[in-house]
């Protein structure tokens, strides 16, 4: 990977390769998130993508995009550890196949970001009120997915200690709702002007050429803006319950466990593995134990949360068997600590994430996706993955298992 300066505070990192037939282009606005900033970058990232001075319509963003060989741009919000992260993302075909078009893709991403359809104190009234009503709109849907619901609570509940990670990176329905037009235009200038920016190009590119490109937009240079350490470290609390009651066919039943590995630091392949073993692969003890064995689940996983140190298990449960479900969860999680797995399994969890990192390695936002996360965080070393992984022992698995910590469960039910 090339990095350049393109002014303080806006960096250029270049993936120049010949492995995929199209170039992606990342420009990732980060700062540290606010209990009340999360909801205005969020509805940014709609508005900026829709219009602008020059194509002052979707119909007229989207023409233009056509004539660009079918170029396509979007932007989404995502939290990575402390910081808060508005991603703007354009994908076209490479220049061997139409030459200039980077320079005219970078003048298009341009256009949307440096002149927005605004009066310089709020955005295009209709093009905005459009947007909200819009993310109002998905935020109320995700609440109806009732998987995804509970999923939130319990992150929620997770947090509840005052602490900005108990606001969603999208920010609320309730916060998205009640923003003015001229508090979204206010987040836009202090966007612009403030975060840090971090520009990734992967693709058959030539540097040079990025850096000719990129540095026509006019980026000003800015202070940074992100510690050296952005992962969230919960404190350790009672354990925290919450029972909630709404009608539906299928329990939801969630936990959180603290646990103390983070991505990027040494013992992340033994945190990918324990996860296997848990819940995180079709051999691991949820499944084949409360799901398969049991009948307890419907559906049972486990997934880390890398940049914040926990660990969630999810179920779709039938609502009376919440107890007997929640105590055999909490048993295999005391077996795993104890040891009680097999060399065989190990294997089989081992081959199943070595898979998973080779296939991703040909897919364009993965790479993307990592490498960003490594910039932010200032990790520079390079992991040999599939050493790491082959080295994880059942000790250091078992080691790390007993010190998962019950933090919090949420049951969603359907039962008075």
């Amino acid at each position: 990977m090339v990095d350049f300066e393109l002014v303080p505070g806006v960096n250029v990192h270049v993936l120049a390769t010949e492995q995929f037939k199209q170039t992606k282009l990342l420009l990732n606005f980060s700062r540290l998130q606010t209990r009340n900033n999360a909801a205005a970058r969020n509805l940014l990232a709609n508005v900026l993508t829709t219009s602008s001075q020059l194509y002052s319509t979707q119909t007229a963003l989207a023409r233009h995009l056509a004539k660009l060989y079918g170029a396509s741009v979007g932007a989404y919000v995502t939290r990575l550890g402390h910081a808060h992260t508005v991603r703007f993302k354009a994908t076209f075909i490479n220049e061997q196949f139409a030459p200039n078009l980077l320079d005219a893709v970078v003048q298009t991403m341009g256009e949307l970001l440096f002149h927005p359809l605004a009066d310089g104190m709020r955005f295009d009234v209709p093009t905005w009120q459009l947007q909200k009503t819009n993310l109002v709109a998905t935020l109320q849907s995700w609440d109806d997915d009732k998987h995804f619901y509970a999923l939130r609570q319990l992150e929620r509940l997770y947090y509840q200690t005052g602490s900005v990670m108990e606001v969603p990176s999208t920010g609320t329905k309730a916060q998205v709702a009640a923003l003015t037009n001229e508090a979204t235009y206010a987040a836009y200038q202090t966007m612009l002007a403030d975060d840090q920016v971090d520009i990734f190009v992967i693709g058959a590119v030539d540097p040079d050429q990025v850096a000719a490109s990129l540095q026509k937009l006019p980026f000003q240079a800015r202070p940074a803006c992100l510690p050296a350490n952005l992962f969230h470290n919960q404190p350790a609390e009672p354990l925290k319950k919450l029972t909630e009651h709404q009608p539906l066919q299928q329990a939801h039943l969630n936990l959180a466990y603290r646990q103390p590995v983070y991505f990027g630091t040494a013992d992340y392949p033994t945190a990918l593995v324990m996860n296997g073993l848990l819940g995180g692969s079709p051999y691991s003890k949820l499944f084949v134990n409360v799901r398969e064995k049991a009948s307890l689940a419907y559906s049972i996983s486990s997934s880390l949360r890398p940049f914040a140190g926990h660990l969630v298990i999810q179920a779709g449960i039938a609502a009376q068997q919440a107890p007997a479900a929640q105590q055999l969860i909490e048993a295999q999680v005391q077996a795993l600590a104890a040891g009680d797995f097999d060399v065989a399994t190990l294997a089989k969890v081992k081959a199943g994430l070595l898979n998973q990192y080779l296939a991703s390695q040909d897919d364009e936002n993965y790479l993307l996706g990592r490498a960003l996360a490594k910039t932010l965080l200032q990790q520079p070393t390079k992991l040999d993955y599939p050493a790491a992984l082959a080295a994880v022992t059942p000790a250091q698995v078992a080691h790390l298992a007993a010190q998962l910590e019950p933090a919090a469960v949420y049951l969603l039910s359907g039962d008075e």
